[in-house]
């Protein structure tokens, strides 16, 4: 097993996650269409590329990442350049009914063309009748005879729809979202094709924020959680003794309790950290070191890096007034101690006075998105490492 921080992990060092695959494809197998919610950072696109790297039997899995994406005619032409690079479905795609310029492509591209060139090239000829063209991309789905079934997977499609609002296209933006409800619900795909959609910011408050709720109300929702802490502690465990670093059970102990939220991707954090630190030698560890790593290391300036887009996605899940009141809430909840402290909602919502709707939707969001932990009517941030950073760069910002 390797600690892989920078990129997604599938495979081996998809580390505690069987639980959760074995029931992802349950829901599909039972014909569900899944919305993936998940907080930041606990492997939401890990979990989706290791359900496209090894597929059970008889599905076919594509996976299709829109957060680049400019408009509805690129997401559909990514599915196509997929599907056109599938040998279980390139048959059909080339037939499909009355667009020569998917045959030019097609024809002048080898086997071997790789799925980003052709998106490149769909995107441009079905640019102005992209909706037309997803009619007949769906149709020809319909009418594939390949054994088995299609999982398509939707990743970061927050960040397409919220793109649409904010260039003031929000009918687009509807019409995107109509669309691929008609896929999810028509009676011809029923039994042949699934789909599964997340992203790293909450489609739930991107969709509430365009007034779009209700086309997003068929997806089952399929919640992916932070590890649990007996995971995380033999994560460290293995970890340890694949990279010939092993940490003792008291600074195992007090890793978990500094970090108190086992979100994977800081635990991966904090061991590259520590081994840095080290130079490779558990002897030098103390927890003085440990300590002044945590809040340097990861909650200082060089942690900007992995943790400044938990205050950028703020504008893309939320607009103005609600942004307004997560800011206040988060500048709050950063002055507590380390959690579990809180603070009472009533206590919270005198930030916003006046403006109760717009802080009862920011919290929904933070809660959501995994900023906050609502124990009752008690208050706190989820992660204590996201509160001391955001102590440190992003208390007081609430303008």
């Amino acid at each position: 097993m390797q600690n892989i921080t920078g990129q997604p992990v599938v495979g081996d060092n998809l580390y505690g996650r069987g639980y959760e695959l074995k029931a992802l494809w349950e829901c599909l197998e039972r014909g569900e269409h899944v919305l993936l919610l998940a907080p930041r950072r606990v492997g939401k696109t890990s979990l989706m590329l290791e359900l496209q790297r090894q597929p059970r039997s008889k599905w076919h899995v594509i996976y299709i990442d829109v957060q680049g994406a400019k408009d509805a005619a690129d997401l559909f032409a990514d599915i196509l350049a997929q599907l056109a690079g599938h040998p279980a479905y390139r048959r059909r795609i080339e037939n499909i009914p009355g667009w020569q310029a998917a045959k030019d492509i097609l024809s002048a591209a080898n086997v071997s063309a790789k799925a980003g060139d052709l998106k490149v090239e769909f995107a441009s000829a079905m640019r102005a009748d992209w909706h037309r063209r997803a009619n007949q991309i769906r149709a020809r789905l319909a009418a594939t005879e390949a054994e088995g079934r299609l999982l398509i997977i939707i990743d970061e499609l927050p960040f397409l729809v919220a793109r649409l609002v904010d260039h003031g296209l929000r009918q687009d933006a509807e019409l995107l979202l109509s669309k691929l409800r008609q896929w999810r619900q028509a009676p011809d795909l029923r039994s042949s094709v699934a789909t599964l959609v997340g992203g790293s910011v909450g489609l739930e408050g991107v969709v509430q924020r365009a007034g779009l709720p209700g086309l997003i109300n068929d997806l089952v929702p399929f919640h992916l959680k932070s590890w649990s802490r007996s995971t995380a502690r033999q994560f460290l465990y293995e970890i340890g003794r694949s990279s010939d670093f092993p940490l003792d059970d008291s600074t195992t102990e007090q890793v978990l309790g500094l970090l108190y939220d086992p979100v994977p991707f800081h635990f991966q954090l904090f061991f590259q950290a520590l081994r840095g630190e080290c130079r490779s030698n558990p002897a030098s560890l103390a927890r003085s070191l440990v300590e002044n790593c945590f809040e340097q290391r990861l909650a200082g300036a060089s942690g900007t890096a992995h943790l400044d887009h938990y205050a950028t996605r703020l504008e893309i899940a939320l607009g103005k007034p609600e942004r307004r009141a997560a800011l206040a809430i988060l500048s709050r909840l950063s002055q507590l101690a380390p959690p579990p402290e809180c603070i009472p909602v009533k206590e919270l919502q005198q930030l916003m006075a006046g403006r109760e709707d717009a802080f009862r939707h920011a919290l929904r969001v933070l809660e959501a998105d995994g900023y906050a932990r609502r124990d009752g009517d008690c208050v706190s941030f989820r992660s204590n490492l996201l509160r001391r950073w955001w102590q440190k760069h992003h208390a007081g910002g609430a303008s």
